[in-house]
């Protein structure tokens, strides 16, 4: 137990005492003999006090002189610089560890009350404030990035030094090279713990003065005269800004420098920069004018609990469109007037005139000069807008005027969305196209389309309660009428966003110009379905069969091609053309019913009027059989001698429903033959040939 509190109070004795004994078996770094360590002398954890960091850098001081009065007189000559340069910067080292941060002002506490004037002059503060604590922050970046850099560096600097011999002629110099580029880096390291310790107390400022400005509406006071005041200052920025914008309208009706063939460039980019200033003025006085009128609505608010909103709700809009207005030409007055600037600086040698520089230059200066207090003057609208929207808020309530932002919000996304949708995405014929317009070209063309539909629908049904009417006429009628309605719904749409058809002309060449060349497959086809639904020698219903051995019904006659439907339910889509151009054999052009010839044979020696009889029973069998009509009954014909049978064909007109499946109705009549041939045990007979020999066997007997 003893040795235990023993061991322990030793432990203790060490961490008190640590430091101590640190100091002073810690030896001074030797400038002859450095190591790349050196700075932990002074660097320590925990850090030295006062005291303790004038003794080292003293004692280190005295390192520097006894290595410099080591060495011969010449090099003592040479390297005397650098060694006063180490004790300055170690002097200056130990200053700026002393040094205190300096004083900001102190955090005003929220006041009880507060004018408008008090609320301005705060938000100037705070504006002020604001800018000054992102330019410092700048800085410290800035810094960061420069004390990286310079680690680098010194970095480098050390491994070239370590890899120096002592002995080295060069050593003791770099040696102090490496010194004074180290004091350099931490004198940087100084500064930017400074500035860092400045920016946190500027935050905490900005912070304050934020959460102050945020209780600023509920505490302000005013009267009714305070109302005047300002009422009177907006009417004077009124009158300012109609002031410039008459000269500027004067400047464009009696035209300026720009204007002229014989303008001399300075008096082109003067007259330029001119008409760039008065608008940023103008543009200055509308803020004037807007912040005013908040001033005015804030004051009448306060001073009056029951003074109406309507005014001040419209007021609050008119700000919000201002500023979205103010926006873009921000953007634009400051690249004209950069733009103006290059162009001027580009041709300094054409410009000889002194007063004409300094005027550009003058110009210039003002319209930015201009411009910052326009983005100032902005900024205090913006905070009079949220003190107009705090006292309506308290004055409605929380749910009423939270239903009135939503209806704020709504309203001003549908301006937002009528400003996109008026918008000129391109012009036709000097007639600008917006996207409003292709909407309703689209919505036009699809009523027209509907509308197509529509009556083409009421004409199958017509036509399907009238048995005498032909299918094939209505959907003709159909096709026309379609393509009528949308002709006619494509030039009312057009119409509609304000295209003139009478100025096409050179539009219409164009476009005869591309049919030739690249349309030309495209009208042919369209054409030919013309002339198809014209001519009626093709209607929707028909059998037909083409060149290339394609065979079904018709079932579309379309814009572009003709859909065909095979007896194995494949669709087939035929250009126009095709009908047009090539030979096509319709089956059910004009009457329906057909005859077809189905070949067979039967053996030598059969009876005829037995075979006759047979398959007139087989071909009556067969439902697609046409009965009844003189001159179409079935028939039986003898058409051939054939090398191994009689050869026979049976004749046979076809109903109407047969004459679209040819090849399953041969089937059938084939199949019902050969039962009845069986039946009547009439031979079908194989192919036979016969082999005379007439030489050779006395050779075979030999």
């Amino acid at each position: 137990m003893t040795r235990q509190v023993i061991l322990l109070l030793f432990c203790m004795l060490l961490v008190v005492a640590g430091p101590a004994v640190a100091e002073e078996t810690q030896s001074t770094p030797e400038p002859a003999n450095l190591s790349a360590d050196w700075w932990n002398y002074f660097a320590t954890e925990p850090a030295l006090d006062k005291e303790q960091m004038e003794k080292r850098m003293s004692s280190f001081k005295d390192a520097l002189t006894a290595m410099l009065n080591n060495l011969d007189p010449a090099r003592r000559l040479e390297l005397e610089p650098q060694v006063t340069r180490s004790t300055e910067l170690l002097d200056r080292y130990l200053e700026r560890l002393d040094e205190a941060p300096a004083p900001l002002p102190a955090i005003v506490p929220v006041a009880d009350t507060y004018s408008l004037e008090e609320g301005l002059t705060r938000h100037r503060e705070w504006r002020k404030l604001r800018l000054e604590t992102t330019s410092l922050r700048e800085e410290t970046e800035w810094q960061k990035e420069l004390i990286s850099a310079e680690r680098g560096q010194h970095s480098r600097r050390k491994v070239s030094f370590l890899e120096l011999e002592t002995s080295s002629p060069k050593y003791i110099e770099m040696a102090l090279d490496l010194i004074v580029s180290r004091l350099q880096l931490e004198l940087k390291v100084l500064d930017l713990k400074q500035v860092t310790r400045k920016l946190a107390r500027l935050n905490e400022n900005l912070e304050a003065l934020t959460r102050e400005l945020s209780e600023i509406a509920p505490r302000l006071t005013a009267t009714a005269e305070e109302a005047k005041v300002w009422e009177g200052r907006r009417q004077a920025a009124i009158d300012k800004a109609s002031e410039l914008r008459a000269e500027i309208d004067t400047n464009n009706e009696t035209g300026t420098p720009l204007a002229q063939p014989d303008t001399d460039p300075m008096a082109a980019r003067i007259a330029a920069l001119n008409t760039i200033e008065l608008g940023v003025q103008a543009a200055e006085q509308d803020l004037l004018a807007q912040t005013a009128l908040l001033s005015a609505e804030i004051l009448r608010i306060v001073a009056a609990d029951n003074a109406p909103l309507a005014k001040a709700k419209e007021a609050l809009r008119e700000s919000d469109r201002l500023l979205k207005s103010l926006e873009p030409q921000k953007g634009y007055w400051k690249r004209a007037a950069e733009r103006v600037r290059a162009s001027a600086a580009n041709q300094d040698a054409a410009i000889s005139d002194e007063e004409d520089r300094a005027s550009l230059q003058a110009s210039v200066e003002a319209i930015t000069q201009t411009l910052v207090r326009v983005e100032q003057q902005a900024d205090t609208l913006r905070f009079l807008d949220d003190l107009l929207d705090e006292r309506v808020r308290m004055r409605e309530g929380t749910l009423k005027r939270g239903f009135a932002h939503v209806k704020d919000t709504l309203m001003f996304s549908w301006q937002g969305a009528q400003e996109l949708f008026t918008a000129s995405l391109f012009e036709v014929n000097e007639t600008p196209v917006t996207l409003l317009g292709l909407v309703r070209v689209l919505i036009i063309i699809t009523v027209a389309f509907l509308l197509s539909k529509a009556l083409r629908r009421t004409m199958e049904r017509i036509a399907a309660r009238r048995t005498g009417v032909s299918h094939s006429s209505f959907y003709t009628l159909g096709r026309v009428v379609h393509y009528f309605v949308l002709g006619i719904g494509i030039v009312i749409a057009l119409s509609s966003i304000g295209i003139d058809f009478t100025k096409f002309a050179l539009l219409a060449s164009a476009l005869g110009i591309g049919i030739g060349f690249g349309m030309q497959t495209l009208v042919s086809n369209f054409v030919a379905g013309l002339i198809i639904l014209f001519e009626k020698s093709l209607k929707v219903g028909d059998f037909v069969e083409l060149e290339s051995g394609v065979t079904g019904e018709v079932k579309e006659v379309n814009m572009r091609s003709t859909l065909v439907t095979t007896n194995d339910n494949v669709d087939i889509l035929v250009p126009n053309s095709e009908f047009i151009n090539k030979a096509v054999t319709n089956w059910t052009l004009r009457e329906a019913a057909r005859r077809i010839h189905v070949p067979f044979g039967v053996a030598y020696g059969t009876d005829k009027d037995l075979v006759k009889k047979a398959v007139l029973e087989a071909a009556d069998l067969v439902p697609w059989t046409l009965k009844g009509q003189k001159r179409r009954e079935p028939q039986v014909w003898f058409v051939n001698f054939g090398a191994s049978s009689l050869d026979f064909e049976l004749v046979v007109w076809l109903t109407r429903d047969a004459v679209k499946r040819p090849s399953s109705v041969h089937a059938h009549y084939l199949w019902e033959i050969e039962s009845k041939l069986k039946e009547y045990d009439i031979e079908i007979p194989f192919p036979q040939q016969d082999l005379h020999l007439r030489s050779g066997f006395e050779a075979l007997r030999a």
